[in-house]
């Protein structure tokens, strides 16, 4: 019975870490549309999965920690799948554990991607708004031009962030 628990609660699992993908693909078109209220609300809705995703994985792990201690084996540390799938020896349960495991790696390796996408989309508007702002703010500077080098003050330069030696 304890097997057809952790079957449950893999598959909520499962469907959380799909809300979390959907959540995160849907977020891609708000950072493209710089529609920051939306952004704020599925950072929430992602704040919100990830709670559950914790206390889910809290749970798998309290209840494969009872089945191993049901068939004997005794650990200190989380039990791992392969661990669990060395205990269990019903075909059924086995496969759908299986099963469940393959498609929860397939979703995370998905959402790992995503949010990789994301955060270079984000750092590229960080970038777009920082050489905004220095051209907007930054003094008007003649370095473009010939300027006497004996006049320029060692160290001081006016130059952005863009537009500077590196």
């Amino acid at each position: 019975m304890a097997v057809a628990e952790i079957i449950g609660t893999l598959e909520q699992m499962v469907e959380a870490h799909e809300e979390l993908l959907e959540t995160a693909r849907v977020k891609k078109h708000a950072i493209i549309a710089n529609d920051l209220e939306q952004l704020t609300k599925y950072m929430m809705t992602e704040n919100r999965l990830n709670k559950r995703i914790g206390q889910l994985e809290a749970e798998r792990g309290l209840e494969s920690t009872k089945v191993m201690a049901a068939k004997g084996v005794y650990s200190r540390v989380a039990v791992t799948q392969k661990q669990l799938m060395s205990v269990v020896f019903e075909v059924e349960e086995r496969l759908k554990l299986q099963q469940l495991h393959e498609q929860l790696s397939k979703v995370v390796k998905e959402l790992v991607r995503v949010n990789e996408d994301n955060q270079q989309l984000l750092k590229q508007s960080l970038d777009f708004i920082q050489f905004s702002l220095e051209i907007i703010v930054s003094p008007e500077d003649e370095s473009y031009t010939y300027s006497n080098p004996a006049e320029l003050k060692y160290g001081s330069s006016n130059a952005g962030r863009y537009n500077s030696k590196v």
